[in-house]
């Protein structure tokens, strides 16, 4: 591609250069205040997450704000990586495009530009050694805030592990969060507030080890959120069917929206999946996922998945891995102090987001809420993906959901600091002892300090064990 060409490719990505208006949705998702005040940082700051999730919005919300806050237009580059004309430029396609930026638009060279240059790459992980070009930029010290974003965990993790440590700092986003559907949906209010004093006294009853704080804090948290409670379920049991894709929110035709998740995850097997992994057989890798979302958060053995699928075990672990890269599925690990305890026992596996499960399985219908066991499993697959991101709050580190089984079994298991937190998943009207009687046996096995047992509409404190309604739940991960 000559300069010329490239050059107008530029300007199609950066209209503000010519002083043109973009079109941004106005509503924010929590992710973009983060984001806005890592503009600050020297640090490259990664954006990571599955397709369609709202990464290259979120950047031109950013790039929206800087040029409200006056910054050069001209010194805000955005592109799009996986545009398919640049295809033959290789792994010298990001050194080309500033070199043409700098030329033709900046008319300057890096080490003589006095103001702050912000580069926003969307979609990084099309571009190869991309890790060694920008440590080679960031090394030299100018001064440029890169911001950049990828659809898969390995081609961004893997390039900042080996060459940026240090040098980036990685952040991820996922489907909506039902606290954010909420938003998005209109509910506003003190739902944000309840939602951080809520996550705090999980916090602190766990470091104090016992429940009082917690207890306190879904008493006194309750009023403000009971006011908003029968709009928040109405939309609880659209999004267990619809998921947490911002596509869909508006939309109330679920066929259209069955399809545009049906295409999505053909968009990633083959764009994401077959191009970056190199994999032959992607029929193989379709009648994997389609099985998983008929299994989705039971006990997963490799021997019998590979007999079912007529595929090797090796290549049914090896395609289940290219699934987790991509975040369309997620292993949970049992629960032991014993490292070898946990390599040997089988691991779960969820499909990430309840849209995508109930499509692969062909539940994605309003008349599924009236199958009380389908129900159930939703609202397994929406807890367990929503403990995943609470542990991220509470140990962002290590950001883990366990599982436990010791005859019966425990959903979720989620750990900080040292200490072990039980939670068990029961959505129905009726609770009975026997409900909790394992998240009991888990609490004196492994000296936890409570329990918590995830209902459909109880609320209440027994002993250990902390009764609480899912749609309350929720709203703290």
């Amino acid at each position: 591609m000559d300069d010329a060409e490239l050059l107008k490719l530029l300007y199609t990505f950066n209209p503000w250069w010519e002083g043109k208006t973009v079109s941004v949705p106005e509503k924010k998702r929590r992710d973009y205040y983060v984001l806005l005040k890592a503009l600050e940082d020297k640090q490259i700051t990664a954006i990571l997450g599955p397709r369609r999730v709202g990464k290259s919005v979120l950047m031109q919300q950013l790039i929206t704000q800087l040029l409200e806050e006056k910054v050069n237009p001209k010194s805000i580059l955005f592109v799009r990586l996986d545009e398919p004309r640049f295809d033959q430029e290789k792994g010298l396609l990001i050194n080309r495009l500033l070199e043409v930026y700098l030329k033709y638009v900046l008319e300057s060279e890096l080490g003589s530009y006095p103001k702050k240059i912000y580069i926003l790459l969307d979609e990084i992980q099309h571009v190869e050694k991309w890790n060694e070009t920008l440590k080679s930029y960031y090394d030299r010290g100018y001064k440029i805030k890169f911001v950049v974003s990828g659809s898969s965990a390995a081609g961004i993790t893997k390039g900042s592990s080996e060459s940026l440590a240090g040098r980036i700092s990685i952040h991820l986003v996922m489907p909506l969060k039902f606290i954010d559907y909420l938003k998005f949906k209109g509910i506003n209010g003190n739902i944000e507030n309840v939602s951080f004093r809520l996550r705090e006294s999980l916090k602190s009853a766990i470091e104090k080890g016992n429940a009082s704080d917690f207890v306190k804090g879904l008493n006194n948290n309750l009023s403000n959120a009971v006011q908003k409670q029968a709009q928040i379920e109405r939309l609880l049991s659209e999004y267990m069917i619809k998921g947490g894709y911002i596509e869909l929110i508006e939309n109330k035709d679920y066929a259209w929206c069955a399809k545009y998740l049906q295409d999505l995850m053909q968009l990633v097997i083959y764009k994401d999946i077959v191009k970056v992994f190199g994999i032959r057989n992607p029929k193989a890798m379709e009648d994997l996922l389609l099985f998983l979302g008929n299994h989705s958060s039971e006990l997963f053995s490799e021997t019998s998945a590979s007999s079912k699928l007529n595929m090797k075990q090796e290549t049914v672990g090896e395609y289940l891995d290219y699934l987790e890269e991509v975040f369309l599925a997620r292993r949970s690990a049992i629960y032991s102090k014993n490292r070898s305890k946990q390599l040997r026992n089988p691991k779960k596996v969820y499909i990430c987001d309840t849209g995508i499960r109930n499509v692969l399985n062909g539940t994605y219908s309003r008349s599924a809420l009236r199958d009380s066991k389908d129900v159930g499993l939703m609202a397994e697959t929406v807890a367990h993906d929503h403990l995943v991101r609470l542990a991220f709050h509470l140990n962002s580190y290590d950001p883990k959901c366990y599982y436990w089984k010791n005859g019966k079994e425990i959903d979720n298991v989620i750990v900080h600091g040292k200490k072990a937190i039980p939670i068990e998943v029961k959505y129905k009207n009726d609770i009975v002892s026997e409900d909790s009687k394992c998240c009991s046996e888990f609490i004196v096995r492994n000296d936890s300090p409570f329990g918590i047992v995830i209902t459909k509409d109880k609320f209440s404190h027994k002993d250990k064990i902390i009764f609480v309604p899912f749609w309350y739940f929720l709203l703290l991960c």
